[in-house]
């Protein structure tokens, strides 16, 4: 509640925040909704944090400082049927991108290469990782590639919310 609390020294005061992760996915079957993300490496703008590509929030988004490639790695925790992704890019959308899936963080297949300001997308997997049904993979995992923008050319593309269908 709004209000002006008065605590005491040593004292706790508990503020709720939102919990995307309590509530139902904001893209319908996102299965990449508040869990963990590796980057490829620290360097991002300020502010612009890998975990904020799948908080839920399209406020909020993982913008590399650099605009070769990067990329983000999205545990899904157990390997999941995948069938494709919804990406918003925010203010600077990638040049080109890349999505690959796998069951471990070190082997990788390609299951989308894309150009432009592309949202939407079904897979399309060949070579390791065989297709269940049209557009459909089992993986753990869901790598994220970005390269170049489309705006600054001194930084990398935004990416506001990055789903995982």
């Amino acid at each position: 509640m709004a209000g002006v609390y008065s605590l005491a020294v040593n004292g706790t005061l508990i503020v709720p925040t939102r919990r995307p992760d309590l509530n139902a996915t904001v893209v319908a079957g996102n299965l990449a909704q508040c869990k963990p993300v590796i980057s490829s490496n620290g360097t991002t703008l300020p502010g612009q944090y890998p975990v904020a590509a799948v908080d839920s929030s399209n406020g909020t988004a993982w913008q590399p400082s650099v605009p070769s490639p990067s990329f983000i790695i999205v545990d899904l925790e157990v390997q999941q049927s995948l069938s494709g992704v919804h990406i918003n890019w925010g203010d600077v959308p990638a040049r080109s991108f890349e999505v690959l899936v796998g069951n471990d963080t070190d082997t990788f297949t390609s299951v989308e290469i894309l150009l432009g300001n592309i949202t939407d997308a079904e897979f399309s997997v060949t070579g390791r990782y065989s297709l269940s049904r049209k557009g459909e993979t089992h993986s753990r995992y869901v790598q994220l590639v970005v390269n170049g923008t489309y705006g600054d050319e001194t930084v990398g593309a935004t990416v506001a919310e990055f789903a995982v269908l």
